[in-house]
């Protein structure tokens, strides 16, 4: 399986047409590893309907009672960890990865959010002074989501933040830089040796 095909695994099939093609090119710069780590995780991606509502979308929102909706700024993407799932209001590739690191965070955590409770992270997060994006200094879970999405250098052509890029990563967090770096070398490439180059367990 070449890293569309897992790509394309971790799809809603209601996500079809241009959301599906935008949600399949900005997975596929985590690689083949990553994206099957998330399958093997259960993550699943949705791209919402034209006016449809992320808790029309989402059981666990509606049970919760969590109107996302009606938030001053309601957000362009959302994971929800409890169901694993990814929902995304925009096709935008910044909003995509960011939220599919969240996922990652997530299965790396076996359910809850890995830069929680891992040391490296949280020790990464407090000696940083400074940050690959704006938003990655409002917390561990954004901190994460950002540093990945930042290794795999996805980024919104017309957004006001610096471009995030591994080579900024790097340079202004390599404690952090080191940490990605390591789930890319040993768990997302496990989940890719694990399997044969037609996706079937070895």
């Amino acid at each position: 399986m070449c890293s569309t095909g897992a790509a394309v695994s971790l799809l809603d099939p209601a996500t079809r047409g241009d959301a599906a093609r935008a949600v399949v090119a900005t997975l596929e710069r985590f690689g083949e590893g990553a994206l099957r780590f998330a399958a093997s995780a259960g993550v699943r991606i949705v791209a919402l309907g034209e006016g449809e509502r992320y808790a029309g979308a989402s059981a666990a929102l509606r049970r919760l009672g969590i109107d996302v909706d009606a938030w001053p700024v309601p957000p362009a993407g959302l994971f929800v960890v409890e169901e694993r799932a990814v929902y995304l209001r925009s096709p935008s590739p910044m909003t995509i990865a960011h939220e599919f690191a969240h996922a990652l965070d997530c299965a790396l955590g076996g359910g809850v959010y890995r830069s929680g409770y891992d040391e490296a992270v949280r020790a990464a997060f407090a000696a940083a002074r400074d940050f690959v994006t704006p938003y990655a200094a409002t917390g561990l879970d954004e901190y994460f989501a950002e540093s990945l999405r930042a290794y795999v250098g996805v980024n919104d052509a017309y957004s006001p933040w610096p471009k995030a890029t591994r080579a900024r990563l790097l340079a202004l967090d390599p404690a952090m830089h080191g940490v990605v770096e390591s789930f890319f070398a040993s768990e997302f490439a496990a989940a890719r040796q694990a399997t044969g180059p037609s996706g079937s367990a070895r």
